[in-house]
């Protein structure tokens, strides 16, 4: 009979093959310690429009309502640091959005090792999740011992810093589980929350959605009301300052490869694009997420935002 460590070890391997940078395994437990975290971020509003943030509240955390008969929660990270830069002075965009959607890539890997474990394992059932379900990834990815929180709230790994995307196999055989990393590895370093455009850390490990740049020019489906620092999509600010990811490992994963259009358009380019061609060239980015419309907003913003500062 195969031991749990074996097991551990073949799905750690087999997530190795498919393409992941790292793997790490928890137990699938009721996240009690965060309950009253969740409901208080809620409580305060730090959430702002995104309400599917206190829907399925109690599934967000309780591994066993999204899979039957939970045992172990994989957790599987895979970087997209790399030194791909935009030409100067054109409307910022973050980093994970250089390419195409990371959903669909990961999802396919993920579907891909439970085919693999499936058939070592012809017991295990399970299923995958990459930032589409009320789980709470961070967390899990923290527990199977990843890395810790930083203080930006944004999840950091030890080897790969912060530009990683987060995923999760739930499966309902046990195995070895990894320990969590111990003590406070930020220090005192505080760049992130100084650093931070508008002052959406509100306190070391809490972030108010409503003054986040990263919110306002995704989420929000409104007009913006706070000045976006030139970010078109998304904002890296938090990450681009922090020490980890000064010296995280390098990884240029084919799969991220940035779209020719992203590095290379200008402000004029963003601003004369129209809506057929923004399709045609974006039909497989995370900026469909905003849609044409709403980068032209976000154009907008930063075009009355340096009108103000002139």
């Amino acid at each position: 009979m195969i031991g749990l460590s074996e097991i551990s070890n073949i799905v750690k391997n087999q997530a190795a093959q498919v393409g992941f940078d790292a793997c790490g395994i928890a137990k699938a437990d009721y996240l009690s310690d965060k309950k009253n975290v969740l409901q208080k971020w809620l409580d305060k509003g730090y959430n702002a429009s995104m309400n599917y943030m206190q829907n399925h509240f109690e599934m967000r955390l309780n591994p066993q309502l999204l899979v039957e008969n939970a045992k172990s929660v994989i957790c599987l990270l895979i970087s997209y640091n790399s030194n791909f830069i935009q030409i100067q002075n054109a409307p910022k965009i973050a980093r994970y959005a250089f390419g195409n959607d990371y959903h669909n890539i990961i999802r396919k890997k993920l579907n891909s090792l439970l085919v693999s474990l499936n058939q070592i394992f012809p017991e295990i059932n399970g299923r995958g999740f990459v930032d589409s379900a009320p789980v709470f990834e961070r967390e899990w990815a923290v527990r199977a011992g990843l890395g810790w929180y930083g203080k930006s709230s944004v999840f950091i790994s030890p080897v790969l810093g912060s530009f990683v995307f987060l995923s999760e196999l739930i499966v309902d055989i046990e195995m070895e589980y990894d320990k969590p990393l111990v003590g406070n590895f930020c220090g005192a370093c505080n760049k992130c929350i100084a650093n931070c455009p508008n002052s959406a850390i509100t306190e070391p490990y809490v972030v108010n959605s409503q003054k986040c740049i990263s919110y306002q020019t995704i989420e929000n489906k409104n007009e913006i009301n706070i000045s976006t620092h030139g970010w078109l999509f998304g904002c890296d600010r938090c990450l681009q300052v922090c020490p980890y990811n000064k010296r995280a490992k390098i990884c240029n994963h084919k799969e991220f490869q940035p779209i020719d259009e992203i590095l290379n358009m200008s402000f004029d380019d963003w601003e004369n694009i129209d809506e057929d061609n923004f399709k045609i060239t974006f039909k497989n980015s995370p900026l469909m997420r905003t849609g044409y419309e709403g980068i032209k907003r976000n154009l907008k913003n930063i075009t009355q935002q340096k009108y103000k500062s002139q």
